[in-house]
């Protein structure tokens, strides 16, 4: 089982990308680098699991759908919750920001050129070679995490989130989970703001993952604020030194 890191980062800057992991050619957990990332590649992509609304997670599909439109056999399927899928609809693709692309045909079928897809935390679904199983994260708004199986192994990825022990729990129970992907993003000087907008440090994550006990499990950590990139990957060597700081480009193999 392989993933690609298309975007690591909480934010962008010059060669730091937001939040985007490549699943499989037609699949992508998340749209913080499919341009970029992808090049004229994305008009393969059919399918973005959507872990909360944050512009961060979402920017590319705007652009995505633009530039891809003309040739799309397809609708484009996002899937997330129901208030990551209405704060989508309502505030980016509304006319004002965006166009609606789901009330418009593509020019290939007679498909509306998005399709939105509620999926419910807790209830598993396939899609393609995969099963997917989200579950609620700890974030400042509804938000999403989700174990991707393909076959007898998986890989879990937190998205934005604190402290959260279900992770723990799961991963303890499901020998399946061969990695789990988690949100350091500040260092752990900086708890206020950590906690006010419901992202990891060093620090919290150091005492959340008092609760796993697995001992052959990797552990990746990624969304670190490109602000404080360097203090957050020093203090990760120092207090959590079995953890991989993933970068833009880099492949999890499982």
């Amino acid at each position: 089982m392989e993933i690609k890191i298309l975007g690591s980062h909480g934010s962008i800057f010059k060669n730091m990308k937001s939040t985007c992991i490549q699943l499989s050619e037609k699949t992508l957990i998340d749209a913080g680098n499919i341009i970029e990332g992808l090049g004229k590649d994305c008009i393969k992509i059919d399918n973005i699991l959507l872990t909360h609304a944050h512009l961060d997670h979402i920017i590319d599909i705007a652009f995505l759908i633009d530039f891809t439109f003309k040739e799309r056999t397809k609708p484009l399927n996002i899937y997330g919750h129901k208030e990551t899928l209405d704060a989508l609809k309502n505030h980016i693709m509304n006319w004002d920001i965006w166009p609606e692309f789901s009330s418009i045909r593509l020019l290939k079928t007679s498909d509306y050129a998005i399709n939105y897809i509620d999926i419910k935390p807790g209830r598993s679904f396939n899609l393609e070679d995969m099963k997917i199983y989200p579950y609620e994260s700890n974030h400042s708004v509804k938000a999403l995490s989700y174990i991707i199986y393909r076959g007898d192994r998986a890989i879990l990825f937190t998205g934005d989130t604190y402290k959260n022990s279900k992770t723990w729990e799961i991963v303890n129970k499901d020998s399946r989970i061969k990695a789990v992907i988690t949100d350091v993003s500040f260092p752990s000087y900086m708890d206020d703001i950590a906690l006010a907008s419901k992202h990891n440090t060093p620090e919290t994550l150091k005492e959340d993952m008092e609760n796993l006990k697995r001992e052959d499990i990797k552990i990746y950590a990624m969304h670190i604020k490109p602000f404080c990139y360097n203090e957050v990957t020093q203090e990760i060597e120092e207090k959590l030194p079995h953890i991989t700081v993933l970068k833009d480009g880099d492949y999890i193999n499982v």
